[in-house]
C-alpha cells in the first residue's frame, strides 16, 4: 500500500490527515501484511519501530475500543529503542513490558489460548469474524508483539504463534533480519525495500512502502501525552525504591484494577505541537488520524470520561482450571517465581511420572495443568522427547476440525508450559522447532527415559555385576503400567509395548538370581504385582518355590493365577498345570536317595 504522503489521489476530495500504519485485521494493509510478522533492518528500523509502538498507542478512541492496539515489549528492546529503562517510562495498561523475551511470548500464547477459546465458541474464523457476530461482545483489539529477532532459540517460537495469532490479530515487528515473515529495510526517511530473505523476493512487492519514523526523544514526549490521555492521569516519573508502607512500586506494565472501572479525568490532555506531529511520515489510510493528534480515550474533546477497565494483556492471563474453563488470573510478579537472596530463581529440573499414573511431581497448584495438556506430555515423554505437530493433532486431535485443531493445540502447550516454569522455575522446558515439539532432557526428566536408558546400560553391559545393576534399576524405575489409569485413544499399543519391555527385564533379572531361589522370588513376586495375567511369571515362581521345598506356597501360586485369569475369563494353560502339579509330586515323594554299598574285605583284608 502506497503511502499518500500529501499527494492528491481524491479527485478534488480533501487529502486526508496521514497516520502510521498499525497491523490488525481492520487495516487495509491486512491482506499484504506478513502473517508470521515483519522484520525492520537498515539504518531507519530502530525509528520505524518507534512509529510502530506510538502509532498502536495512539489507535482507537474512547468510540472504537476494537481499535485500542495493546503492545507487548521485552524490557530490552524499550531500552534499544528508547534509551531508558522501564521504571522512567510513563504508565499505561496498554502498553505491556516484560522481563525476557520469553515472558512476552508467554503473554501472546495466553492471549491465543483466549481468544481462540472466544472464536471457536461462535464457530468463526477470526477475531474480526467474531466482532461481526457478536458486536456487543468483549473489546478484542489488535495485539503487537515488538522485539529483536536475534534470539535465534526463540525465533521459530515467535513465528509459530505470530502465524497461528494472524485470524486472531495479534501481529508481530521484529528489529532485525526476518525471513519466517517478511523483512523490509528501511531507510532514514521511513521508505522500505523488501530484504532478499526469501527465494520468493522477485515476485512480491514490500508490505509496506513507507514507514512512520521517530527519533527517541520524540517518542517518549508522545508516549508521555498517550499515557494520560489513556490513565487520565498527568505522566510521572516512577521511584524505583519501595513506598514507606512496604507495596512495590508500580511498573510499567502494572495493572489499573484498582482504579476502578471508570474514572473521571480532571482535564483535557495535552497534544503536541504540530512541529512533533510533522516528523512522523508514513503510509496512510485514506480516512486516517495523525497519531499526535489521534482521538484517544480520554483526549481533547472527548467526553470526560476514561476507560479503565483492566485489559488481558496488561492484567490479565487465561489459563484452565481442572475443568477446562478459563480463569482469569493476574499476570503480576508471581508468573515469575521470586527472587532467591536478590537472585533469580535458576531452573530445577522438572520430574515427569508416567509410569503409573500420569503426573509432573511436585507441581505448582497454580496454575492447574488441564487434562488434554497432561495427554501432550505423556505423549512426548512416550516419544522420546519430540513428536511433529502433524503426528500430535493426529493422535490427540483426530476429530478436531483442520482450521482450529492448531489453536487448541497451542492451548494446551500454552498450559503444559506454564504449570513447568511454575513448578521448576524460568526456562525452555518445551520448545517449538521446525514445525516439532521438544522436551528439554536438560531440565525434565522422565521415569521412562531412565527405565530406558537403564535397559539400554543393560544391554551394553559385558561386566555380570553391572548388568545386574543396571536391570534393578530399570526394575526399580517402573512403578506401574504407562500412563495407568488414563484411557488415551492412542495409548494402548504404546502402553503394552512398555509392559512388555518391563517384563523382560523382570525376567532376565530374575535369572541373573537363578542360584539365589530367595532373592530370585523377591523380584519375581514384584513382576506378577505389575502383571498379573502373565503365566510365564508364575512358572519361574514355582521352580523357584520348589527349590526352597515350599509345596505350599507353590498350590497358592496356581490358585492365584486361576483366580487373576477368571478375571478376564480366561483359563490357566495346561503346561503351567502340568508343571505345578509335577512340582507338587516331586516335593511329596522325592526321589529315593543313592544308598551305599555295604563295604567288603577281600581274603588279604582289604576294603574293596
Amino acid at each position: 500500500m502506497a503511502a499518500l504522503d500529501g499527494e492528491d489521489d481524491t479527485d478534488g476530495d480533501p487529502i486526508p490527515v496521514p497516520r502510521p500504519a498499525v497491523p490488525s485485521l481492520a487495516h487495509p494493509l491486512a491482506e499484504t501484511w506478513p502473517s508470521a510478522g515483519l522484520g525492520l533492518t537498515g539504518p531507519g528500523a530502530g525509528a520505524a519501530a518507534r512509529g510502530f509502538l506510538t502509532g498502536a498507542l495512539a489507535a482507537g478512541g474512547l468510540d472504537a475500543p476494537d481499535e485500542r492496539t495493546q503492545v507487548v515489549m521485552p524490557a530490552a528492546t524499550v531500552t534499544t529503542l528508547l534509551g531508558t529503562d522501564t521504571a522512567t517510562l510513563p504508565h499505561t495498561p496498554r502498553l505491556t513490558v516484560t522481563a525476557t523475551v520469553e515472558e512476552a511470548l508467554d503473554l501472546i500464547e495466553a492471549q491465543i489460548l483466549r481468544r481462540s477459546r472466544l472464536v471457536d465458541a461462535i464457530d468463526a474464523d477470526t477475531v474480526a469474524d467474531l466482532r461481526t457476530l457478536d458486536p456487543a461482545g468483549e473489546p478484542l483489539p489488535p495485539v503487537l508483539l515488538l522485539t529483536h529477532a536475534t534470539a535465534a532459540r526463540q525465533d521459530a517460537r515467535i513465528a509459530a504463534l505470530l502465524t497461528q495469532g494472524t485470524r486472531l490479530d495479534i501481529h508481530g515487528v521484529l528489529l532485525g533480519a526476518w525471513p519466517d515473515g517478511d523483512t523490509v529495510t528501511v531507510a532514514a526517511d521511513g521508505t522500505t525495500a523488501l530484504a532478499d530473505t526469501r527465494t520468493d523476493r522477485n515476485y512480491r512487492r514490500a508490505p509496506v512502502e513507507r514507514l512512520a519514523v521517530l527519533t527517541s526523544a520524540d517518542t517518549l514526549a508522545l508516549l508521555r501525552v498517550l499515557a494520560e490521555s489513556h490513565t487520565g492521569e498527568p505522566p510521572a516519573l516512577i521511584d524505583a525504591e519501595p513506598q514507606s508502607d512496604g507495596r512495590q512500586p508500580a511498573t510499567a506494565n502494572s495493572t489499573e484494577a484498582d482504579r476502578g472501572a471508570r474514572a473521571e479525568v480532571p482535564g483535557p490532555a495535552a497534544t503536541p505541537t504540530p512541529t512533533t506531529a510533522s516528523t512522523s511520515p508514513g503510509p496512510v489510510e485514506a480516512t486516517g488520524r495523525n497519531p499526535a493528534t489521534a482521538h484517544t480515550h480520554g483526549s481533547a474533546g472527548s467526553t470526560g470520561i476514561v476507560d479503565t477497565r483492566p485489559h488481558p494483556i496488561a492484567d490479565t492471563r487465561a489459563v484452565a482450571d481442572a475443568g477446562g474453563q478459563d480463569t482469569l488470573l493476574s499476570a503480576g510478579p508471581e508468573t515469575v517465581p521470586p527472587a532467591v537472596n536478590g537472585e533469580q530463581q535458576q531452573p530445577r529440573r522438572v520430574q515427569v511420572s508416567v509410569l503409573g499414573p500420569p503426573c509432573i511431581t511436585d507441581a505448582a497448584g497454580y496454575p492447574p495443568l488441564r487434562a488434554k495438556a497432561l495427554e501432550v506430555l505423556v505423549y512426548l515423554a512416550v516419544h522420546d522427547g519430540e513428536a511433529t505437530v502433524d503426528a500430535i493433532l493426529d493422535d490427540l486431535l483426530p476429530d478436531a476440525p483442520t482450521s482450529k485443531a492448531p489453536g487448541r493445540l497451542y492451548t494446551y502447550v500454552s498450559n503444559l508450559r506454564a504449570v513447568l516454569r511454575h513448578t521448576g522455575g524460568p526456562g525452555d522446558y518445551l520448545t517449538h522447532p521446525q514445525n516439532r515439539y521438544m522436551l528439554n532432557p536438560a531440565i525434565v526428566d522422565v521415569d521412562l527415559w531412565r527405565m530406558r536408558a537403564a535397559i539400554r546400560d543393560a544391554e551394553r553391559a559385558t561386566d555380570p555385576q553391572a548388568r545386574v545393576v543396571a536391570l534393578r534399576r530399570a526394575v526399580d524405575t517402573y512403578r506401574g503400567h504407562l500412563a495407568d489409569g488414563v484411557d488415551y485413544e492412542w495409548i494402548e499399543p504404546y502402553r503394552e509395548a512398555v509392559r512388555q519391555q518391563a517384563l523382560d527385564t523382570y525376567l532376565a533379572l530374575a535369572e541373573s538370581f537363578a542360584a539365589d531361589p530367595a532373592h530370585q522370588l523377591t523380584v519375581l513376586d514384584e513382576a506378577i504385582r505389575h502383571s498379573p495375567y502373565t503365566e510365564e511369571l508364575y512358572q519361574h515362581a514355582m521352580r523357584a518355590r520348589a527349590a526352597l521345598g515350599q509345596t505350599d506356597a507353590i498350590r497358592s501360586l496356581r490358585r492365584a493365577l486361576t483366580r487373576a485369569l477368571a478375571e478376564i475369563d480366561a483359563e490357566p494353560h495346561e503346561d503351567t498345570l502340568a508343571l505345578a502339579n509335577e512340582l507338587i509330586a516331586a516335593q511329596q515323594h522325592p526321589h529315593p536317595r543313592p544308598q551305599a554299598q555295604p563295604h567288603s574285605r577281600d581274603e588279604d583284608g582289604v576294603t574293596a
